[in-house]
């Protein structure tokens, strides 16, 4: 009976998980098309690390999608050229040194980076939070400027700008 129980709540944690990864990836999608880059190529790379569930929720959900007619691909992130051949980086949940080394060592010109964690006084352009069961999102606007992003009107008016 308790190994039952357990596996229901260790059931329940990936399916939430699961569940956080696939509004992620719709607010990912949005921000895409409220942001404006400078020249991206042949297609709009989306990278995650740190986490193949993420990665294989955001995939799901991103497949297919295009901007600006180019198709949006989405990449795990292993090493710093993954990193910096993405427009978009995403950091799940996962080890906060990780991530930070990571994105010490990026490239940030023309990438968003986007965590799950608020790591917006690191850096970090956006990052999410849940306030009253209530899925929102932080904006450093300054961090994005410093990218060398344009950032739309109307999706600071849906977020908690910081700066």
């Amino acid at each position: 009976m308790t190994v039952l129980f357990f596996l229901g709540i260790s059931h329940q944690r990936v399916q939430a998980q699961t569940n956080i990864y696939k509004l992620h990836s719709l607010f990912i999608y949005n921000f895409i098309k409220h942001i404006q880059w400078n020249d991206y190529g042949d297609a709009f790379t989306v990278g995650v690390f740190g986490s193949q569930s993420a990665l294989n929720e955001i995939k799901k959900n991103l497949s297919g999608k295009k901007i600006s007619g180019k198709d949006i691909r989405v990449i795990n992130v292993v090493g710093i050229g993954d990193a910096n051949a993405s427009q978009v980086v995403y950091f799940p949940k996962s080890n906060k040194n990780k991530i930070l080394n990571m994105y010490e060592s990026a490239d940030k010109q023309n990438t968003l980076f986007v965590s799950e964690d608020d790591l917006t006084q690191f850096g970090i352009q956006i990052s999410f939070y849940i306030e009253k069961s209530k899925l929102g999102f932080k904006v450093s606007k300054k961090n994005i400027e410093a990218s060398g992003l344009k950032v739309s009107s109307s999706l600071l008016s849906l977020a908690k700008v910081i700066d």
